[in-house]
């Protein structure tokens, strides 16, 4: 699943990372974990917590495009800032739906998005972004 780049989220974080975490600190991540802020891949945090983070393992910005989390902002300095993520325009079919934008681990094989509404959109046969697949089974 890819996360809705429309939601404000504070940071976006990996989770596959090399060094340890300690184990309060997953404890903690799992807890806020839901539907539509991790895809098991990237997190979407609702708050900015770099001092945790880097407390419990993770890398900040001084890892440069390493780091293991980025603050939420622009989406095009989002993804500059590190060299994992991905912002893409996510297109819906049905045209009651406007465009957005979301956020992927690069070469990721995420195939769903929520939409402001919690809706689940499967990509090839709600919605399409790049690499376009267009609608499957038309």
């Amino acid at each position: 699943m890819a996360l809705n780049g429309d939601i404000h989220w504070g940071c976006i974080l990996r989770v596959d990372v090399a060094q340890p975490i300690k184990q309060e600190g997953w404890k903690y991540l799992l807890k806020e974990a839901n539907n539509f802020n991790f895809d098991g891949e990237i997190f979407g945090l609702g708050f900015r917590m770099e001092d945790y983070l880097r407390d419990i393992g993770f890398r900040g910005s001084e890892a440069g495009l390493e780091a293991d989390f980025v603050e939420s902002g622009v989406p095009s300095r989002v993804v500059e800032q590190v060299n994992w993520l991905e912002h893409v325009e996510v297109k819906p079919f049905n045209e009651d739906i406007k465009p957005f934008g979301a956020y992927k681990l690069k070469q990721s094989d995420v195939f769903t998005v929520p939409t402001m509404t919690d809706e689940l959109l499967t990509k090839g046969y709600q919605c399409d972004w790049p690499p376009y697949i267009g609608k499957i089974g038309s």
